[in-house]
């Protein structure tokens, strides 16, 4: 094996377990209705700046930094990002992303039984071929 294959080789572990660790982080979180009032939910800043808010006229939307300013709530909103207001009259809901124990045990569990089998099939390949 050549110097200029391994640096190759490196990168593509390295990128497949970035992509891995993107669709657990992924898994592990869902949306959850806030169940305190609008503007306590706007101020605690649940998900680390981004909130999903229903109108009450069913428009949805993600905003991210959202921040309460008199009876407004005002952030980002869309890509490019664009700057967004809203009454908070106008809200019907807000949720916030959190972090689900059950989704992450699971995708956790579920890949720990993938790397098992991949392995088992791996050794079984292995053995099988060094009887032919």
């Amino acid at each position: 094996m050549t110097a200029q294959v391994r640096p190759a080789r490196r990168a593509g572990r390295s990128a497949r377990w970035l992509a891995a660790a993107c669709v657990l982080a992924s898994g592990c979180q869902s949306w959850h209705t806030q169940n305190v009032p609008v503007p306590q939910a706007i101020e605690a800043r649940y998900s680390a700046g981004a909130v999903r808010i229903t109108r009450r006229d069913q428009g949805v939307f993600e905003m991210r930094n959202p921040v309460l300013v008199g009876d407004s709530i005002i952030g980002l909103v869309g890509e490019p990002p664009q700057r967004h207001a809203i009454a908070v009259a106008d809200v019907a809901r807000v949720d916030a992303r959190k972090v689900s124990a059950t989704r992450t045990a699971g995708l956790v569990v579920g890949t720990y039984l993938v790397v098992v089998a991949v392995a088992v099939v791996a050794v079984l390949a292995v053995a099988l071929n060094d009887f032919d």
